[in-house]
């Protein structure tokens, strides 16, 4: 008994699925979305071959078996929690250029041998340019199949016959299914390859690394569900102008979320950044107003960044600029109402700009004290002799919040040779040290009184 075939429309942004066409889908309102599909239903005879598995008593199971692989980068494997986990799917997305395939062909060139092959599915290079780009890396080949402008039926036979370690998919947009309606990159199609992709890893107990491409907003296009299939995801970012890379973990089954890890992109791919605080911090010998540095927490790792602030007089009469990059404009407009409302210090007549170096974005509330501070050094153009670490988080009414992890953050200043920190009154658990010369403050009166002229240095 063979399946009947539906027609259905279904919007590529968020999946919603119709049996008539919309020009605008009724879902996420989008324009232009909705494209034609064909829904099969399941035959009877389909379903009997259905394969059934058995529930596992808890105790049984065996964690011993699980063991990470590392892949010989040393960020990549921190951002992984140590390595990945074989039968694990691993979602990458970010911005064109950014260098995901430059990232996937180095693994394969660290995982591949004649022991354990490296199967690189491509479908948006043919197997030239990827040796060509292989070439230029100095990637070793040995171990590494490719397998370019293929559908789903021909890489599941290609990872039968080969057995591979480790999977490459770039991109999953780019992969479909042999005579199937649903066409390559819709919503149907990247489900249904994600499952399938899935299934063949847990059996064949092999890892999976997939690109994805990702929309206007900056998330991976598709329905979020894709991200909810597989077991970590994460995103790689970077300006196009810079040679700085950071990835960061936005979801890991396996390790810890949020955990970040810096790359340097040179003519021999990407290398690893064995100590990034260097490379967000400068001038530290040169103390100017308006420069306060902040070690921030991501993940489990602490990363010191220098923030700047610049306050001058407007020249736009009753509508002065805002500008903020690397830290959230709302949030720099509230500190500036605290100062205001709590000082009596205005800023109606003043452009304020601020800036995190690096290309950095601060998500961290302990980073309101560090902005606070540069904000009123620049303002009244204060300039310390010797640098100081502010940590910490600002109320409304201008009292300052102690922040968690306070022993990592100082860590890493210490590693950094900054002894002088600048933290809240009530904050605990703060490491001693021979050299450490701490000042405490319970609000921005205290802090604008040890910032002032005049005030002796410890």
């Amino acid at each position: 008994m063979k399946g009947r075939a539906h027609t259905l429309y279904e919007c590529v942004e968020c999946g919603y699925q119709s049996p008539k066409y919309y020009g605008r889908c009724p879902r996420c309102e989008a324009w232009s979305t909705l494209t034609e599909i064909t829904s099969r239903e399941t035959s009877a005879s389909a379903e009997s071959k259905r394969r059934v598995t058995a529930p596992v008593p808890l105790e049984k199971v065996d964690v011993n078996q699980v063991s990470r692989r590392v892949t010989g980068i040393p960020e990549l494997d921190r951002v992984l929690g140590g390595g990945y986990v074989p039968g694990s799917i691993v979602l990458i997305g970010g911005e064109p250029g950014v260098g995901k395939s430059t990232l996937l062909l180095q693994i394969c060139g660290r995982a591949g041998s004649r022991d354990n092959p490296v199967l690189y599915y491509s479908g948006e290079e043919s197997e030239s340019q990827i040796k060509l780009r292989s070439d230029r890396l100095g990637i070793s080949v040995e171990g590494i199949h490719l397998l370019a402008m293929g559908d789903l039926e021909d890489l599941q036979a290609a990872v039968e016959k080969l057995k591979p370690r480790v999977l490459i998919v770039d991109s999953i947009q780019t992969l479909n299914a042999g005579g199937t309606a649903p066409g390559t990159g819709s919503v149907a199609m990247m489900r249904r390859a994600t499952a399938a992709l899935i299934e063949t890893a847990k059996t064949a107990d092999m890892t999976v690394f997939i690109i994805g491409h990702i929309n206007k907003e900056g998330q991976i296009a598709g329905p979020k569900t894709l991200e909810h299939m597989v077991d970590v995801v994460l995103y790689f970012q970077g300006e196009l102008k810079s040679d700085l890379r950071i990835l960061r973990s936005a979801k890991n089954r396996f390790g810890p979320v949020d955990e970040l890890g810096v790359f340097r992109m040179s003519a021999k791919g990407l290398d690893s950044v064995e100590d990034p605080s260097a490379l967000f911090i400068h001038g530290r010998e040169s103390r100017e107003p308006g420069v306060v540095l902040f070690p921030t927490l991501n993940g489990r790792r602490a990363l010191l960044v220098e923030i700047q602030a610049l306050v001058t007089d407007s020249p736009f009469t009753g509508n002065p600029r805002r500008i903020s990059v690397g830290f959230d404009a709302y949030r720099m407009a509230m500190l500036i109402s605290v100062i205001e409302k709590k000082l009596k210090i205005p800023f109606f007549q003043h452009d304020v700009f601020l800036n995190v170096t690096g290309g950095f974005s601060l998500r961290d509330p302990a980073a309101d004290l560090p902005v606070l501070g540069a904000l009123l050094s620049s303002r009244r153009n204060l300039a310390s002799a010797r640098p100081h670490t502010m940590i910490g988080e600002v109320g409304l009414t201008g009292e300052i919040r102690p922040t968690a992890w306070i022993v990592p953050r100082m860590k890493e200043a210490m590693q950094q040779g900054l002894t002088r920190f600048i933290l809240p009154k009530a904050q605990s658990g703060i490491p001693g040290g021979k050299d450490i010369r701490v000042r405490q403050v319970a609000n921005v009166y205290e802090l604008y009184r040890l910032l002032k002229p005049g005030k002796k240095e410890d």
